[in-house]
């Protein structure tokens, strides 16, 4: 009851601090305005994101490309990670489709996840015992500022996978890094998600970028979007069980659905919205063979 409490308290913060990462709900993402993700390429999901424009997704080894542009698949090689078991993140030119500059940074990975990560469980109230686990990279000496950084995206992760871990029953090592040059966040389904700008370190945003991380925004996503229709029959099914609405779709570009998309923080009213975005994730990798 108290983590709810806080929880609703910390919503309506967040609320207040309006558009993060990708795609809006109820409208296109084309039409939403502010940061909105559109569609890309091949395999991977995400793409940095900045006011006004779209992100293209990545392909198999990178994450998604530069704002403005949508498009084709994403490559280059593998940005290391620091020591540890620090993870991979895109790597090559930013552009349609390709990643910014990739990778978390060199030195001790701090981990997390279960445990000291904050990955949750079954329990009280928990209907999922998922297994979602990560590592935070970090440099062996860090300045204050990215101390900073690596306290925020901890906290927004653990939060983030507090809800993910309870309704879910996922298992999945994800590698997160602290990359300023990423105008926000993005995830990718290698498992690689990238923190930039402050204020995309909150749960609501991770919670997306989870979500990419997860399938959506896959190649395997994108094939099942028709004129703007996620079509999965498992995805389809899971929203009208929450709606009650036999003819509501799950709208979608090749990057993102909605609602529940979790594509702005002011999507979020009661953390019912972020329950149900787990449940359509589940249904949606359901549907893509995940």
């Amino acid at each position: 009851m108290l983590r709810h409490l806080a929880t609703h308290i910390v919503l309506l913060a967040l609320a207040a601090a309006g558009p993060v990462a990708c795609a809006g709900s109820g409208d296109s993402p084309a039409d939403a305005g502010s940061v909105a993700s559109g569609s890309g390429g091949a395999a991977a999901s995400g793409g940095h994101t900045s006011g006004g424009g779209a992100t293209g997704g990545g392909g198999d080894g990178g994450t998604g490309g530069s704002a403005s542009e949508s498009g084709g698949a994403g490559a280059g090689e593998a940005g290391t990670g620091g020591a540890g078991e620090a993870g991979t993140g895109g790597a090559g030119e930013a552009g349609t489709g390709g990643a910014g500059d990739g990778g978390a940074g060199a030195g001790e990975a701090g981990t997390g996840g279960a445990g000291d990560g904050g990955a949750g469980g079954a329990g009280a109230g928990c209907p999922g015992t998922g297994g979602i686990t990560y590592t935070l990279a970090k440099v062996a000496s860090p300045t204050a500022e990215q101390q900073s950084a690596y306290d925020k995206i901890t906290s927004a992760m653990d939060e983030a996978l507090s809800y993910y871990n309870c309704q879910t029953s996922i298992e999945k090592r994800l590698s997160v890094s602290y990359v300023p040059s990423v105008a926000t966040a993005d995830g990718n389904v290698n498992g690689s998600i990238r923190f930039g700008a402050t204020s995309s370190m909150n749960y609501i945003t991770a919670m997306h970028e989870i979500g990419h991380t997860l399938g959506v925004g896959s190649r395997e996503f994108g094939a099942l979007v028709v004129d703007g229709v996620f079509t999965g029959e498992a995805a389809t099914r899971q929203l009208r069980a929450i709606t009650g609405n036999e003819s509501d779709v799950v709208h979608a570009d090749t990057q993102h659905f909605w609602p529940y998309g979790l594509n702005y923080t002011t999507e979020v009213k009661t953390t019912d919205d972020l329950v149900n975005h787990c449940k359509i994730v589940v249904a949606i990798r359901e549907d893509i063979g995940f």
